[in-house]
């Protein structure tokens, strides 16, 4: 099955099966303070930035245990009940290497986007050396854009490196060969994999942007040339606030849920239709 085929099926499991539904809900919850907080408070004293940056690394660290359980619950729901038990077992099996694999992930990204930047520096400099101005800089701006197409689409054929650990097993190491070659395999359904992903978490944060930005709009007239300038947002009433609040989190655990589950259930069907990789 491509991509297409698989979303209807990841939608069920998503709003039949709570062991999927409710461990997206706790994250959902748990996510809910830092979104607040970025959203609504402007204070960018120490202390605050300090609270701040500390619940964002324990969120990055649990994120590992929600993960590998919902793609692996996800995974065997296509063949099976699934419970709460389920869902705890598959995370607590598949944590330790999840975790490992996105430091690996995330030191390979930012090693990219070093490498990108400082190639394109000396590249712009060689350019000026040698050619005019102008024509040096519009060249380093074209090597730059294809120096970054060029790491998203590493990071793309590695990203995959999480369904490798919960659903097969693999270690930190060989999921990211798995990664590469389930991509390469199915370029093509990746890609309607990617845009229908990326169109549907737009669909579902649709709401909240909505009434954010009417509160943004409603609060203009009221703020002050600093306030503008600052790019402050005043908190909203209770009224609107609890609405909001309401929205971030019913959109969280959808766009948790469905993230996951959908992964998840792609992964399985492509590879019942093309091999293994």
């Amino acid at each position: 099955m491509g991509a297409l085929s698989s979303f209807p099926a990841a939608w069920r499991l998503v709003l039949t099966r709570h062991a999927l539904f409710l461990p997206a809900f706790i994250y959902a919850i748990l996510s809910l303070p830092q979104m607040l907080l970025q959203l609504f408070y402007s204070d960018t004293s120490t202390g605050l930035v300090a609270a701040s940056a500390a619940y964002s690394l324990l969120l990055w660290l649990i994120s590992p245990f929600f993960a590998g359980g919902l793609l692996a619950t996800a995974a065997e729901a296509l063949r099976s009940e699934v419970d709460i038990s389920s869902f705890l077992s598959n995370a607590k099996r598949s944590y330790i290497y999840l975790l490992l694999a996105g430091i690996i992930y995330l030191i390979v990204a930012v090693a990219g986007i070093v490498v990108v930047v400082i190639t394109g520096v000396v590249f712009a400099l060689a350019m000026r050396a040698v050619f005019p101005q102008d024509f040096a800089l519009i060249s380093a701006l074209l090597f730059m854009l294809l120096s970054s197409v060029l790491l998203g689409a590493i990071l793309i054929m590695l990203n995959f490196y999480d369904v490798g650990i919960a659903i097969d097993n693999l270690d930190p190491i060989k999921t990211f060969k798995n990664s590469f070659n389930f991509v390469k395999s199915h370029a093509v359904s990746v890609l309607g994999f990617l845009l229908l992903s990326a169109f549907t978490l737009f669909l579902l944060f649709m709401p909240f942007m909505m009434v954010f930005f009417y509160h943004v709009l409603s609060t203009l007239p009221e703020l002050g040339l600093a306030q503008l300038e600052a790019g402050t947002i005043p908190a909203p009433g209770f009224k609107l606030g609890t609405v909001l609040i309401f929205i971030i989190i019913i959109t969280n655990t959808l766009a948790t849920c469905f993230m996951y589950t959908y992964r998840a259930v792609f992964y399985v069907d492509a590879l019942s239709q093309g091999g293994r990789v």
